[in-house]
């Protein structure tokens, strides 16, 4: 683990990137929170509103689909989750999301946030299990996916889909439906970017919000996947007598 924190911060400095500490992460707009009321007609279920310098957008999160998916993306949105910062090694709590850049974007398609480094490789090292290969998926438009973290399934890197794109179905789980703000995603997805997809200009995600209507029942409990260790045994010819 310390080499991993050692060669995220090596990247960080190579980039000149800076990586912003929770405690002096962007203030959250309290006017866009006070004016946000659910709409009764979105029908019951599980709901994250995602506050963006671009604008709103509204997602139906699908717990039955992307069941571990769905309980971390909603418990590190609310800061129910303890997490490790592979640039300081220090482990965290709070709402992760809030102020958190988007990192890379691609034009028309989609974006992609949940890394605090901006690199795509600094992202707290938790995973979920390959899921969301439901009835919804990225054959449509405005979908939430997981990301990858190396070769792992990330489990708190996520992007946001404009246009269906199914050659990503069973690859990436689907844990979300766009029901509002398609037209954030397109802008936000539109801007400007460096060669390896970084926006030129900032554009952060200032708040994540999960919110209920109707009663669906709790969203499932975040279980971690354990790290796989592997098994170190001696060749035959270097084994002691």
């Amino acid at each position: 683990m310390r080499r991993t924190t050692l060669l995220v911060a090596a990247t960080v400095l190579l980039f000149g990137l800076s990586v912003v500490p929770v405690a002096a992460q962007s203030a959250i707009s309290t006017e866009q929170t006070a004016e946000f009321v659910p709409n009764p007609d979105w029908g019951q279920g599980h709901y994250a509103r995602i506050e963006t310098d671009a604008g709103r957008i509204i997602a139906r999160l699908l717990p039955d689909q992307a069941p571990q998916s769905v309980a971390h993306f909603a418990a590190m949105a609310m800061g129910e989750l303890e997490w490790l910062d592979v640039v300081t090694g220090e482990t965290r709590k709070g709402r992760y999301y809030d102020g958190i850049p988007i990192h890379n974007v691609r034009p028309g398609r989609l974006f992609e946030a949940g890394d605090w480094t901006g690199t795509g490789q600094g992202a707290p090292p938790i995973y979920v299990p390959a899921e969301g290969a439901g009835p919804v998926n990225f054959s449509q438009s405005g979908r939430l996916g997981m990301a990858k973290s190396g070769t792992r399934l990330s489990a708190v890197q996520f992007f946001a889909t404009y246009a269906a794109q199914p050659e990503l179905n069973r690859v990436f789980p689907c844990f979300g439906m766009v029901i509002e703000g398609l037209e954030v995603i397109l802008q936000i997805s539109s801007s400007k970017s460096y060669n390896n997809g970084k926006p030129m200009e900032p554009v952060l995600i200032q708040t994540i919000e999960i919110f209920t209507i109707g009663n669906p029942g709790p969203i499932p409990l975040a279980e971690q996947i354990p790290t796989r260790k592997k098994k170190l045994e001696l060749r035959p010819h270097l084994k002691r007598d």
